[in-house]
């Protein structure tokens, strides 16, 4: 199955413990749950 990197993000997760991540430098998504770790990563690195 192949997805488009805006199918393969669904959107962040807004939580406390994930905002306390992001000053870290580290971020969550919701994903499309047929994504694998290369679709993600490829997706990450064409939307951002």
């Amino acid at each position: 199955m192949t997805l488009q990197a805006a199918e393969v993000i669904v959107r962040p997760v807004i939580s406390e413990k994930s905002m306390d991540q992001t000053q870290r430098g580290k971020y969550t998504f919701r994903v499309h749950r047929d994504a694998n770790k290369h679709q993600i990563k490829a997706a990450v690195e064409e939307l951002f």
